[in-house]
């Protein structure tokens, strides 16, 4: 027919069909010599938090490996409840930032403050600060090595004394109730953070060396 304009969709209810579809259509484009952009998803993926691990377990394992131009998260819900799924995907396998990325630790017995209402109240008051990377860490033990490319952070120092991070420099202690207040008005007042520096992102690439930008749409269909 000589008609060329399409997008390839082998959307399945089960990941595991879903993955092997799209790679044996992948697999079966290189050879043929085609390169039709593929639409990703999940169908029929159901509602909750299952509905949400399934689906990006099928589309983030395929973006992983550098196939996908189009995603779309079926959630048996309100389609706009969709979109947060779609964009947290896509900001978690650093091909979007449409977010705040906030880094928390789990906490522990070296945890020196309330970790989940710290980082709620963050989160509350930092939201709006697109493309900063914002960390709460429980200690000093392994805090400021696992929040380093972060861009602000909030580490536990000692009991009742917080250290601020900017990058991977310390540049100040605080009492623990203002924690909290010192790190949104530091991040809030300079929203470029430690960016300025120079630092390098992080840049996506499949083993072939191909940087993984292909999935700039997401798809309400």
């Amino acid at each position: 027919l000589d008609f060329h304009n399409i997008v390839i969709s082998m959307k399945a209810s089960r990941a595991p069909v879903m993955l092997a579809a799209y790679r044996l259509m992948a697999d079966t484009m290189d050879k043929e010599g085609f390169n039709y952009p593929l639409h990703l998803g999940v169908t029929e993926a159901g509602d909750g938090d299952y509905g949400r691990v399934k689906s990006t377990a099928g589309i983030a394992t395929l973006l992983a490996d550098g196939l996908g131009d189009t995603i779309r998260v079926s959630l048996t819900e309100a389609p706009e409840r969709e979109i947060p799924v779609c964009y947290s995907i896509l900001q978690s396998l650093g091909l979007r930032k449409t977010m705040v990325e906030y880094v928390a630790c789990p906490s522990c017995g070296r945890t020196l403050f309330n970790l989940e209402e710290v980082l709620h109240k963050v989160r509350d008051a930092t939201s709006h600060l697109t493309g900063l990377d914002i960390a709460v860490m429980g200690c000093i033990v392994n805090g400021p090595g696992e929040m380093a490319d972060a861009d602000y952070g909030y580490v536990g120092k000692t009991p009742g004394v917080i250290s601020l991070y900017r990058g991977r420099d310390e540049i100040r202690k605080v009492p623990e109730e203002e924690g909290g207040h010192a790190l949104i008005q530091r991040s809030g007042r300079d929203p470029q953070g430690a960016r300025r520096g120079g630092r390098q992102r992080f840049d996506p690439v499949d083993q072939g060396g191909r940087a993984l930008g292909g999935a700039g749409l997401i798809s309400l269909v």
